[in-house]
């Protein structure tokens, strides 16, 4: 997300500015339950993503780069990372001993296919699919459930050369060749894995995506504030998401885990809350509802319900408007919902950005709230909310991220236990959840913000790469084990504590 955060207790206009939480009970609403509980077929599960976790994942834009020195850390997952490729069985034990079922990881097409010359040739590279070939092995082994990402923020650098230099020309996703060469990975990929795989995301978090890459430029190539290039790149990645889609249902046609359901298909998408900078704003309270529209309803319309608002207006009149488009409509098969925190949207205060007409906030907000080492509220309430939302979609869902930036492990408990809570009592109102993945298995390469985030439920040895289970796992493991959450056990878990750094990229 755009990182433009006033601190916390802002004043704005010469009144404190307060956000009002997300509230249950009243008005008719049941209150509260005093346990929750998930069925025995629940997915249980960690998530991480091949750069993140990786080294020598050399044929990437990010791999790029990392080399022309846009980290301001200094950091690098070649150096001092978890190197996962050398630790199957390591990330696989972490897994198994706390009671997980699932894992999600991102296979990366720049590994497998380094060069364009041998992607055209479809000729992988040995070691490459080698690697992967093992994991999903052992993987099988060991009763664990892959969920694979084929596209998480990373490119092959055949398709994005020339970064940072470049940052002009046409990158990725901008390029007319790319979505033949993402329909073909998709197609390469659910051929060879299809018989291992059945739970599949084509594209993780198509908006942050371009925030990151087009508007804040912290991510490759390093535009900054080109929001109608972002909003062009997006338009992209939903008819590839499509096509990518129809091939994996094409490719795959073996049900791995018996289930019935030969590929379950969707992207993760990062849905928030947003509310108000000001709630006694008008205008405020307008952005913050086309804020949402935008970034948690648009990309699901599209490949939901198949219409298409070229504008991004919220009205279906433009003349590249459609509503059931055939080559749109019903290419989700579950929504994947990253879950992390709050965002407040100013109309008039603040770096007002084009299109989307509003100020984004989404760090060290004057809420109140205990906050991440990433400035994040700790907003468990809107894990709920969400849920509510895209459960009018009519479609499974699987929180395919959430979790919290915690270098001292002393609030990662009580998180589990809320937001597991408030999941479950979603699932009680009818949302119709099939899993959860924690972000993440072990720390690791947090992309622009490098090694200070601790998003995991391991810390590793950086010279051995041996992992160590943290002590708030053994809350997951316990939520696992009992299938429930109770308000006893929120009650009795350590209150917040404040973050000991604060990871940003200030």
């Amino acid at each position: 997300m755009l990182r433009i955060a006033p601190r916390a207790g802002s004043v704005l206009g010469g009144v404190v500015l307060a956000v009002a939480c997300h509230s249950s009970g009243g008005g008719g609403t049941p209150p509260p339950p005093s346990q929750v509980s998930f069925p025995s077929t629940f997915l249980w599960g960690a998530s991480t993503a091949g750069f993140q976790v990786e080294k020598d994942d050399s044929n990437t834009d990010w791999s790029e780069w990392v080399a022309s020195g846009k980290i301001p850390s200094g950091d690098s997952p070649d150096v001092g990372g978890p190197d996962a490729l050398d630790h199957f069985d390591d990330d696989i034990a972490a897994l198994t001993t706390t009671g997980q079922t699932a894992y999600r990881f991102s296979i990366e097409w720049g590994r497998v296919f380094p060069t364009q010359a041998a992607f055209a040739s479809a000729t992988p590279d040995p070691q490459g699919v080698a690697a992967y070939d093992t994991l999903l092995q052992k993987l099988t082994a060991a009763h664990i459930k892959p969920l694979v990402t084929l596209a998480h923020f990373t490119m092959p650098s055949w398709l994005s050369d020339g970064i940072p230099a470049n940052v002009s020309q046409p990158q990725g996703w901008e390029r007319p060749e790319t979505m033949d060469d993402f329909t073909q990975w998709c197609t390469w990929a659910a051929t060879r894995w299809g018989a291992s795989v059945d739970w599949w995301v084509t594209i993780n978090e198509p908006l942050p995506y371009v925030l990151g890459g087009f508007v804040q430029g912290s991510f490759p190539p390093g535009d900054v504030l080109n929001v109608s290039r972002a909003i062009a790149i997006v338009k992209t990645q939903a008819r590839a998401h499509a096509r990518c889609f129809d091939a994996i249902h094409a490719a795959d046609t073996i049900d791995a885990d018996g289930d019935g359901h030969a590929a379950w298909v969707s992207v993760a998408a990062h849905l928030r809350t947003f509310h108000p900078y000001d709630p006694t704003e008008p205008d405020d309270v307008t952005a913050a509802a086309r804020v949402d529209y935008i970034w948690n309803q648009w990309f699901l319309n599209a490949i939901v319900k198949g219409n298409w608002d070229d504008a991004l207006d919220g009205s279906y009149t433009e003349a590249n408007d459609a509503l059931g488009d055939p080559t749109l409509v019903g290419r989700a098969d579950y929504i994947g919902v990253n879950y992390y925190s709050d965002t407040l949207i100013s109309a008039h205060h603040g770096l007002v950005l084009p299109i989307i007409n509003a100020a984004v906030y989404e760090a060290d907000l004057p809420t109140g709230r205990p906050k991440t080492d990433f400035g994040w509220d700790i907003y468990p309430e809107g894990l709920g909310t969400v849920l509510d939302e895209a459960a009018s979609y009519g479609l499974p869902m699987i929180i395919t991220e959430n979790g919290l930036a915690d270098v001292a492990d002393a609030n990662r408990s009580r998180f589990l236990l809320e937001h597991l809570y408030q999941l479950g009592w979603a699932m009680q109102r009818g949302d119709p959840v099939l899993g959860y993945f924690h972000w993440a298995l072990v720390d690791n390469f947090e992309w622009a913000n490098g090694y200070c985030p601790h998003f995991g439920l391991f810390s590793y040895d950086k010279t051995t790469g041996a992992r160590s289970q943290k002590g708030s796992v053994a809350t997951y493991t316990s939520i696992i084990q009992s299938g429930q959450v109770t308000t006893a056990q929120i009650d009795a878990a350590p209150a917040y504590v404040p973050p000991p750094m604060e990871c940003t990229l200030n």
